[in-house]
């Protein structure tokens, strides 16, 4: 059960990810979706940004999940819990700026 609930947030994330990626939003909404200024600022931006952030978020999930698994083997019980959140919070952060730099390098300047 204790291993369950280590694995647990990486499977939600991949689980986002996996639906985000087979489902991709339609239109441009401030519900769902990859959500920044740049992103929505038309319905290509939107479609790419989306395709690309789904892609990143199912790595966080595959990523979050191994990290999950070796620090529930190597350390004690609360670090092996905050250690890959931590982790996961810096790879969402990131992603969002990797997402928004993709898409500034194929559709130019902001």
């Amino acid at each position: 059960m204790m291993f369950f609930l280590h694995l647990l947030p990486g499977l939600l994330v991949l689980m986002i990810g996996f639906i985000l990626y087979k489902w991709p939003p339609k239109r441009i909404n401030w519900f769902w979706g990859f959500r920044t200024h740049y992103s929505m600022r038309n319905m290509e931006n939107w479609q790419e940004g989306n395709r690309y952030y789904a892609k990143l978020i199912l790595g966080i999930g595959v990523v979050s999940i191994l990290i999950s698994w070796i620090c529930y083997y190597l350390l004690p019980l609360l670090a092996s819990l905050l250690l890959p959140i931590g982790f996961m919070i810096i790879l969402f952060m990131l992603s969002i700026l990797l997402t928004n730099e993709h898409l500034k390098r194929k559709y130019g300047k902001w």
